[in-house]
């Protein structure tokens, strides 16, 4: 008795895309609009992410090379592409194929959609062409909200975002605040976000308004790098702005445990 294998979508991989001749490279991105693809999302059960009740990633990958990035171990285990950057086009389709679930009215996690949380779809090393098809997809699914976090922001000037995308930054540490306020003074998006996780130092903003939320968290453990855990006067002074601010704050799980403070025993 044959044993059939689990079905692997195409993978366009960064450097098999390069050598693609413009033509073929069009042609890629053209046979996703009228795929019969079934492809969908996965369904999100993080405690630390009850946002987003979703992923979605038809980009994967990042030359980041962040030590703490639990997606890069995630895609060594079980991507054959490893943590290389690439184009799923399939997957492209999803949006289309799976319906907002009617409890989604109760709460908004359930139509939240974390975008290619196992890359960085705005890494300066992503083909424009891949934005594009991906935010054209946003686009045209009006009943789901995209959430996108990059950690170069930079090139997040070179689009334009509908009202269902969420649009976010990693800022980790007090060198990173400045950009950050400095590129989302000239971007519009549904949402605005910064997410500062790991937390590496005692952060100070000076225009935090231009953000709706601020989400704090530390470090997992991953293969390269150990658990690390902010001290609570950080999270604390980075949460008294953002309130003063009037953004929304989410605590990440792998914050320190909680506060049990009584005279005459330190934090």
């Amino acid at each position: 008795m044959s044993v059939s294998k689990p079905y692997t979508p195409v993978c366009i991989t960064l450097s098999d895309w390069k050598q693609m001749s413009p033509k073929a490279q069009q042609a890629v991105i053209e046979s996703t609009k009228n795929t019969a693809s079934k492809a969908g999302f996965n369904r999100q059960k993080n405690e630390s992410i009850e946002w987003a009740s979703w992923s979605w990633n038809p980009v994967t990958g990042c030359l980041h090379n962040c030590q703490y990035c639990y997606a890069n171990d995630i895609a060594n285990r079980f991507y054959p592409q490893k943590f290389e950057p690439a184009l799923i086009p399939e997957r492209l389709s999803a949006p289309y194929n799976v319906n907002v679930p009617a409890t989604a009215k109760k709460s908004i996690g359930l139509k939240n959609v974390f975008t290619v949380s196992m890359g960085d779809l705005f890494g300066k090393w992503v083909p424009t062409e891949w934005i594009n098809a991906v935010l054209e997809t946003i686009v045209e699914n009006p009943q789901w909200n995209f959430l996108m976090l990059t950690k170069n922001p930079l090139r997040l000037r070179e689009f334009t975002f509908p009202d269902n995308a969420w649009v976010g930054t990693t800022v980790d540490k007090q060198q990173r605040v400045k950009q950050a306020e400095d590129i989302f003074s000239q971007i519009q998006a549904g949402v605005k976000f910064i997410s500062c996780e790991p937390l590496w130092e005692r952060l100070t903003f000076t225009k935090l308004h231009l953000f709706d939320w601020v989400i704090i968290g530390g470090a997992s453990r991953s293969t390269q790098s150990k658990k690390f855990q902010p001290p609570r006067e950080w999270v604390t002074h980075l949460e008294n702005q953002a309130y003063k601010a009037g953004c929304k704050v989410y605590e990440k799980a792998n914050l320190l445990k909680r506060i049990k403070e009584y005279p005459g025993n330190p934090e």
